[in-house]
């Protein structure tokens, strides 16, 4: 008698790869075409024909730039950041059919939930040079304006998702997947409360600060305005492809009896 349990198809290590988006204070406010890039590693353990969990680490880019926005107002503000991402993550997935892994041409939809950490270092182009944005304190952060503190780089995700995988043979898994990452951040773009003064953030953060804080071309109209939504926090988007690789391809082991 065979004993074809889970022991020949149960671990699996893949790469990913895609593209990615940014929702949150800057640029579009809604899902579009993607602007950045991510690229990771993963480790799958299969619990069974349903469900699996899945260990991964990705890095990646997110953008966005007012001047593509969708309302008047964020094209006039004329803010913009690039920041690297890099998160690792923990998250259960669940087959809305049966996947026998082993087996060429099983496939299935897929839905996934989990929690990670990211980290993150928003940065803008000013006088042809990346600035770092979280040091300045564009929104009085480490200065008597504020009294808060600079703004953590790294925060929690919540990722989950949806996707869809095929068995090519008994070894390989290809798939595709869309995940979003709710953060606990608003800072992933530097934007998200209220102007400064100018001439005071001038003073005790520096002109870089004040002339990065506001890029409006009229300060004078701004301060003590809205900058942000600090009742929303940031988020981005992944999508691309996976492709994994049993480590154990294949071999079923049978009962001695």
């Amino acid at each position: 008698m065979c004993n074809s349990s889970l022991v020949a198809q149960r671990f699996e290590i893949g790469l990913t790869g895609g593209g990615s988006n940014f929702i949150g204070d800057v640029g579009p406010n809604n899902f579009h075409i993607p602007t950045g890039w991510y690229a990771g590693a993963f480790y799958r353990t299969n619990l069974n024909n349903y469900w699996s969990m899945r260990v991964s680490y990705n890095q990646g880019m997110v953008m966005a730039d007012d001047a593509n926005a969708n309302w008047a107002w964020r094209q006039n503000r004329n803010l913009n950041f690039v920041s690297e991402i890099q998160e690792v993550a923990l998250w259960f997935e669940f087959n809305f059919f049966e996947f026998i892994g082993r087996k060429k041409g099983s496939q299935s939809l897929y839905v996934f939930g989990g929690l990670g950490l990211f980290f993150f270092d928003p940065m803008t182009e000013f006088e042809g040079e990346m600035v770092r944005l979280q040091p300045l304190g564009t929104e009085g952060q480490g200065s008597s304006l504020t009294n808060e503190a600079p703004y953590s780089l790294a925060d929690y995700i919540l990722p989950f998702g949806i996707g869809w995988k095929l068995s090519v043979n008994k070894t390989i898994t290809l798939g595709a997947e869309v995940g979003f990452r709710r953060t606990g951040t608003d800072f992933l773009d530097d934007v998200s409360g209220f102007y400064a003064d100018p001439a005071l953030l001038a003073q005790q953060n520096g002109p870089v600060a004040a002339a990065l804080s506001d890029r409006s071309g009229d300060p004078r109209s701004t301060n003590g305005q809205l900058r942000g939504n600090p009742n929303r926090d940031d988020w981005y988007i992944f999508s691309g492809i996976t492709l994994s690789f049993k480590l154990y391809s294949a071999r079923e082991k049978c009962a001695r009896f």
